[in-house]
This record gives structure tokens, sequence and C-alpha cells, in this order.
């Protein structure tokens, strides 16, 4: 098919040595609520079929330039991986009625042992079989399959959270190269029982080998509930 799209690049801060951790809480929500208004932007045009909303800190995570930015992408397809997890959240849905990530974000507020972060709308949280270390995954608690239907009002604590977050992780692992990604499925798709949109944050940690190119499968040697415990403990202020 023909090369076809739209891609922004958002500017963080005016500032070139700027870093998303240092941001205040009303920069990162007013950076929060530009996500939110080109993202229902970009599904206005009917060429879009995916949209990601993504950013890479650092060289290792593929970030080419140094100045602080976003990048806002929207595709004429739906990536493989994309509908590969859509299918099977969809899959659990209509055998069990009931959203994936929503069981799993109740197991994980009983055990609690993974958790770094929860308030009032969100939690944050490393995964079971986490990708890497201190891969972190930022939950709507309420059911929300698509981003920009998210409430307004919640976004100072989503910045909230994601200042702290991000604190921590500069702090404690000394400004590491991240990749952050926002997950969700689009506006037409809003009322989907099986999709719970989130922020997906990697700290680039680890390498990808030849075990990971060749089966696709990652090995994490980090035990997630001791990641979490650490970042919990850190002092970000």
């Amino acid at each position: 098919m023909n090369g076809v799209g739209l891609h922004e690049v958002l500017i963080e801060s005016p500032r070139h040595d700027g870093v998303m951790a240092e941001f205040a809480v009303s920069h990162l929500q007013r950076i929060l609520e530009a996500y939110r208004h080109r993202f229902s932007e970009f599904y206005g045009d009917p060429r879009v079929r995916h949209l990601i909303i993504f950013k890479n800190h650092g060289a290792d995570a593929g970030a080419s330039q140094q100045h602080p930015h976003s990048q806002i992408v929207g595709l004429p397809i739906v990536p493989g991986q994309i509908v590969e997890r859509t299918e099977r959240a969809r899959r659990f849905f209509d055998a069990t009625g009931r959203c994936l990530a929503c069981m799993e974000i109740s197991q994980e507020r009983t055990h609690g042992c993974r958790i770094v972060i929860e308030g009032d709308d969100f939690v944050t949280f490393i995964p079971y079989a986490a990708l890497s270390p201190y891969h972190l995954w930022i939950f709507p608690k309420a059911h929300a399959a698509c981003f920009s239907e998210q409430s307004v009002e919640t976004l100072p604590e989503l910045a909230t959270t994601l200042r702290t977050l991000l604190r921590k992780v500069y702090g404690m692992l000394g400004n590491p190269a991240f990749n952050l990604v926002i997950r969700s499925l689009g506006p037409e798709e809003k009322h989907a029982g099986h999709f719970h949109w989130y922020i997906s944050i990697v700290p680039r940690i680890n390498k990808r080998a030849g075990f990971e190119l060749g089966t696709g499968m990652y090995v994490n040697a980090s035990l997630p509930e001791s990641c979490a415990e650490a970042l919990r403990n850190f002092s970000a202020f």
C-alpha cells in the first residue's frame, strides 16, 4: 500500500536540556492535554486506523534528538502486535465476560506487592511477567478503552503520578533511557468492554540479544516485587 499517514512532533519544553522527570505537575498536565487533543484530531482523519503516542528518552531508547519531545503517529493500518493483543483480550472477554486488564488490576491491588503508586483514579504497577527490570504500567482504575475519553478532571492526578514515577526512575536508576507509550483504542471503539487503555514506561536497562531476537522471548533477571518495593521506598523529592 502507499505510504500514507500523519506524524507530529510535540515539543515538550523550550529548554534544550529539559527533562520530563523535572517538569512541574502543571507542565506535565499541559502535555497530557495536548496528547488528548491531538489524539482526537488524528482520529478525525478517515485514513487513520490506529494512532500511537510515544516518547523516546535517551539514545538507547531511540531518541535521535536531545531536545525533549514526544511523537504522535497516525497509521493507515492496525499493526500486527496490536491486532494480536486486542484479539487475546477479546477472546478472554468472550469467555469470561470480564476485561482482562480490569481483572489484573484487581489482582494487583489485592496483592499489593507489585504496586508502586496508587491514587483515586490511577494505579501503577510492575506486571507479574515484566518485559524488563522496572517495566511499568499506569492504568486508569475505571474501565476505559480510549485515552481521549478519559475525564479531563482526572488529568491532574495522572500528571502527578507520571511526575512522581519518572522522578523515582530518574533518581534511582540515574536518568536511564526509557520509552513511554500510550496504548489505546480509537474513539469509535470507546465502549469496547475487552480493552483497557494504559501507559507503558520501559527503562532501557536490558539489551536485546540473540536469544530475544531469535525467540521473541525476553530474559528478565529481576523480580518485579523487588523492583516495585525499591521504587516505592525511593524518595523522589
